[in-house]
C-alpha cells in the first residue's frame, strides 16, 4: 500500500522494447530541468502504485500499460521535498510513446544510460538496469563440479561462486558464466579472478575501507551486493555502494541455523528503506519470484532450493 507519511508518492518505469529503454526529458525552467528521467509521476490521492503507473503513462506517452513488474523502492529527500518512487519494469505495452506534454522522448540502448544525466534519485535505477531477478549460490554441498554447475544454470542470474578459492576452477567457471550470459559476484579474496561482468559482495566480515580500496583497482565491477539482516546491518554498510542487497533468512534454513525466520512483513520492511532492488534469501526456489514481488522485494536467491 503507498505510504501515508509526508513523502510525495511517485510511480516511475523502466520501459523495454528490442533491448532499448524509453526516457523523457525534464522540460527546462522546472524541477531538475533537463534532466533525463524514468517516465511517470504522482500519485493522485487513494490511488495504488499500479493504477498511477498506468494513468501516468497514458496521459504523459499514450501508451497503454499491459505488463509490469515491480522493481524496487527509492526514499529520496531533495532537502526542500521528499519522494518515494515506485519502480516497475514494463515489458509489454500497446501504443507508440509520444511525448503529449510537449517533452522530449527517446530509445536508448541500456548501455548508453550511464552517459546521461538524471535526477539523482534515479541514480539506483540506472544501476539496476538488466539485474537478473535470480541468484544462484555454489556451495559444495550440493554443488558438482564448479563449471559442471554454471553449465546447468539455464535461467539467466547472478551467480555468486561463495567459498570457491581463487584458481583455474575459479577462472574457468566465470568465464563461463559470463560467455552463458550470466553475472558473477566475487567475495574480496577471489578478486585474483576479477575480469568484466563480475561484481563484488561485502561479507559481514570483511572491512568496509578495505573493500573500497579493492573496489578502486576494478574496471567497472557490477552488480555490488551485500546481506543484511536489520538496520544495524544498514547502517554499517552505509558508506558500501550496494546496487542490491540479500535480506535473510526470511524462512528458517539449515544454513541459518539457530537463527529466527525473519517472516514476509519483515522483509518488506527492510525492503521498502533500502532504496536498491532486494533479494529475499532462506528457503527460496524460483516459484517465489511473485511473492517477492507482492512483498516489495526484488528477486529470489539461494543454495539447496536452486541445486
Amino acid at each position: 500500500m503507498p505510504s501515508t507519511g509526508p513523502e510525495i508518492q511517485v510511480a516511475c518505469a523502466l520501459i523495454w522494447r528490442n533491448e532499448q529503454i524509453l526516457l523523457s526529458k525534464r522540460h527546462k525552467g522546472t524541477h531538475l530541468g533537463g534532466l533525463w528521467e524514468f517516465p511517470g509521476g504522482k500519485f493522485e490521492s487513494g490511488e495504488e502504485a499500479m493504477t498511477c503507473l498506468s494513468r501516468e503513462l497514458k496521459e504523459e506517452l499514450d501508451i497503454a500499460l499491459v505488463d509490469a513488474s515491480f522493481m524496487f523502492q527509492i526514499p529520496w529527500n531533495y532537502g526542500e521535498k521528499s519522494v518515494r518512487l515506485w519502480v516497475y519494469e514494463v515489458s509489454r505495452f500497446d501504443g507508440e510513446p509520444r511525448g503529449l506534454e510537449g517533452q522530449d522522448v527517446s530509445w536508448f540502448p541500456s548501455e548508453l544510460l550511464t552517459e546521461l544525466q538524471f535526477p539523482r534519485a534515479n541514480g539506483a535505477i540506472v544501476r539496476a538496469v538488466g539485474l537478473p531477478r535470480i541468484t544462484k549460490i555454489l556451495d559444495a554441498k550440493f554443488a558438482r563440479e564448479p563449471k559442471t554447475w554454471v553449465r546447468e544454470m539455464h535461467d539467466r542470474s547472478v551467480l555468486y561462486l561463495r567459498g570457491l578459492p581463487p584458481g583455474r576452477d575459479l577462472e574457468g567457471a566465470i568465464g563461463l558464466a559470463i560467455g552463458n550470459g550470466h553475472r558473477v559476484i566475487l567475495t574480496l579474496d577471489q578478486l585474483n579472478c576479477f575480469q568484466e561482468g563480475c561484481g563484488v559482495h561485502l561479507r559481514k566480515s570483511d572491512e568496509i575501507q578495505d573493500a573500497l580500496e579493492c573496489l578502486e583497482a576494478l574496471d567497472r565491477p557490477w552488480p555490488l551486493t551485500s546481506g543484511i539482516r536489520d538496520e544495524s546491518d544498514i547502517e554499517r554498510q552505509r558508506d558500501w555502494p550496494s546496487d542490491a542487497v540479500f535480506i535473510s533468512p526470511v524462512r528458517q534454513t539449515s544454513s541459518h541455523f539457530g537463527i529466527p525466520a525473519l517472516g514476509w512483513n519483515r522483509f518488506s520492511e527492510l525492503a521498502c528503506d533500502l532504496g536498491v532492488p532486494a533479494y529475499a534469501l532462506g528457503g527460496m526456489t524460483k516459484s517465489d519470484i511473485e511473492v517477492v514481488k507482492r512483498y516489495w522485494g526484488f528477486g529470489v536467491a539461494g543454495i539447496s532450493g536452486f541445486q
